[in-house]
């Protein structure tokens, strides 16, 4: 049971970790990120780098689980962001440590490439703590 629990967990986990870092990247919503090849790519990537870091972390994903998290995000609201996006266009504290970070470090743990995932980590890493004064 406890492995099922953490595999929902890491659907999840894959799912909101690429949403949340590709809206806040491009500051802009799943559409606009969807419209762009080179965002929408990325986007992929990241979910397969996601998918990676969890296999290696000893979680049993779907093997079609970058597939199937892809056509969920296609079913997205065009105009839906995250959590993160709006924290970050609204200068406050970002979860960054929790999605993104968690995910490059454990990549770095199992000699998990994450170049996606740690690009998108960089880039906000600047804003974790909100508005600088």
């Amino acid at each position: 049971m406890a492995t099922d629990i953490r595999r929902v967990l890491w659907e999840k986990y894959v799912l909101i970790c690429a949403q949340a870092g590709m809206t806040a990247l491009a500051r802009a919503p799943i559409g606009v990120v969807r419209e762009t090849p080179e965002t929408w790519r990325m986007y992929r990537l990241l979910l397969e780098e996601l998918a990676a870091v969890g296999a290696r972390d000893g979680v049993e994903l779907p093997p079609d689980i970058v597939d199937r998290t892809v056509k969920a995000a296609e079913q997205l609201a065009p105009e839906l962001t995250s959590s993160l996006h709006d924290d970050l266009v609204r200068g406050k504290k970002l979860e960054l440590e929790a999605l993104q970070g968690h995910a490059v470090r454990l990549g770095e743990k199992y000699g998990v490439p994450t170049p996606m995932l740690s690009a998108v980590y960089a880039a906000l890493k600047p804003h974790v703590d909100g508005v600088r004064s």
